[in-house]
């Protein structure tokens, strides 16, 4: 249940359910499928052909594929997809020569797999190590190639659940900060600290975390208890450094003081909860939740910076802006 779970990306898989989503990057030109590919059909829960299996991807079929929204299989195909990602992962290990998003693709994938292990047994004392080789993967692929950061954003999930947001902010706060040309050290406790910083909501209950629709008054102030959460789990897997415990607890506090959980404002908001808190609004403007649709890049941006005045740091919003439209750091 656990695999197929990462591979659906949360959404309910039950008995009955006939197609499975899949990570569409992980598909790339050359590739031949064993395994047929489904869309949406508008306006209804069915699905209709997207692609017959044994057809090699051509250049205009991987444009047609990252322009779709989603792309599911057939649940009885389950076991030559897993199989196709295992190749996957094993050609990009083995081939230097393989797609920038292809390569940003699997180690997306790869850290989706920690990421679940992560909520699922959040104090185990091998969290740490095996974040920060995520971290690590991520800015490894930053810093090879200057389309990486392009690639790692259009591959965030366009669908919003705990730990998919947490990859994304990770991926947002790291892509903001090597713009920011913040020290390779830096970036590493800044993307280790944007990766955990919700890992307090694996202690909220999961009917409120999972909750399809707006949260009640009541369920909201219960959530609100995920970063202290999440701090005492960082504090007992032996996380020391000040930067990345702050980034975890005030990635919620807001500049006039309004935010949670210590309602600090100014500066004594540090860094790296300045950032994520940019980079966690952005991401949740910009994936689809069961009660809002998505908002585009540009309008997200321009949301936060017409009416969040008061709450997230503007220089970094700016920043988030500049490296969206591939400026130089002001």
């Amino acid at each position: 249940m656990r695999k197929e779970i990462r591979i659906n990306r949360l959404i309910s898989v039950k008995e009955h359910v006939e197609h499975l989503q899949i990570e569409k990057w992980l598909i790339d030109v050359g590739d031949i499928l064993e395994f047929d590919l489904f869309e949406d059909v508008p306006y209804s829960t069915k699905k209709e052909l997207f692609l017959s299996k044994k057809h090699s991807i051509s250049l205009v079929m991987k444009n047609k594929i990252d322009r779709a929204e989603r792309l599911y299989i057939q649940r009885s195909d389950l076991m030559l997809y897993e199989r196709f990602i295992s190749d996957s992962i094993r050609s990009v290990a083995n081939n230097t020569h393989i797609s920038i998003t292809k390569k940003a693709a699997v180690i997306y994938h790869e850290a989706s797999v920690v990421v679940d292990e992560l909520f699922d047994n959040p104090e185990a004392l091998e969290n740490v190590p095996k974040s920060k080789k995520v971290v690590n993967n991520f800015i490894s692929t930053i810093f090879s190639d200057s389309r990486a950061i392009e690639s790692l954003m259009k591959i965030a999930s366009y669908d919003y659940y705990t730990q998919t947001h947490s990859i994304n902010v990770c991926v947002y706060s790291l892509s903001l900060g090597s713009f920011l040309k913040l020290e390779e050290k830096v970036l590493e406790e800044l993307g280790t600290a944007a990766l955990l910083h919700d890992l307090g909501k694996s202690l909220v209950d999961h009917a409120i975390t999972n909750k399809n629709g707006r949260l009640t008054t009541a369920e909201f102030e219960l959530m609100k208890l995920h970063p202290s959460y999440g701090y005492e789990i960082a504090l007992k897997l032996g996380i020391e450094d000040k930067r990345i415990l702050d980034g975890i607890r005030h990635h919620h506090e807001k500049l006039d003081g309004s935010g949670y959980p210590d309602g600090i404002r100014g500066k004594k908001i540090t860094l790296f909860a300045r950032i994520i808190g940019v980079c966690d609004v952005f991401d949740a403007l910009s994936t689809k939740r069961s009660y809002k649709d998505r908002l585009g890049s540009c309008a997200a941006l321009h949301l936060m910076k017409d009416t969040m005045q008061q709450h997230l740091d503007m220089t970094f919003v700016d920043a988030f802006i500049r490296m969206q439209q591939h400026k130089e750091p002001a």
